[in-house]
């Protein structure tokens, strides 16, 4: 399976980097393209449309580690055309979108420094695993081939 992660974020908003961090850390890690996005909305759905599965990393208002339904999905990173869902699901009707699973790491602190804090560093080994999971349920294996 052709698979893509992407980790989304702003790297000037402390823990609104987290996803970007994650894919970072994923590079070379995994059976998957990795990418990072600044942008989000129409952008992000068509940073994915070639893919057959696409597991999207980004921050969110809360706790832990957990998967968001692509309905549910707000991206954290200031976006000024339609919202991600939307915009998935309007592409999806003329192109064919991937699969799409989501990994939420939960920041509270959302303010402008270029470093995460300490307490949103720690979520980022399970946020690996997590990913790392993903990718072993849709494909079978999650080493590089």
């Amino acid at each position: 399976m052709y698979s893509v992660v992407v980790g989304v974020g702003n790297p000037l908003l402390g823990d609104d980097a987290i996803g970007l961090e994650v894919a970072e850390r994923l590079k070379g890690e995994v059976n998957a393209e990795v990418k990072k996005a600044i942008a989000g909305g129409l952008e992000l759905a068509e940073m994915i449309a070639e893919y057959e599965l696409a597991v999207i990393i980004d921050a969110f208002n809360g706790d832990g580690v957990k998967e968001i339904d692509v309905d549910e999905y707000e991206e954290s990173v200031a976006n000024h055309d339609i919202r991600f869902p939307s915009a998935y699901h309007i592409l999806s009707r003329y192109i064919k979108m991937p699969k799409v699973r989501i990994v939420g790491i939960g920041v509270k602190n959302v303010e402008i420094k270029e470093e995460l804090s300490k307490e949103t560093r720690k979520l980022i080994p399970a946020a690996i695993e997590k990913v790392k999971k993903i990718l072993e349920e849709e494909n079978g294996f999650i080493g590089k081939s």
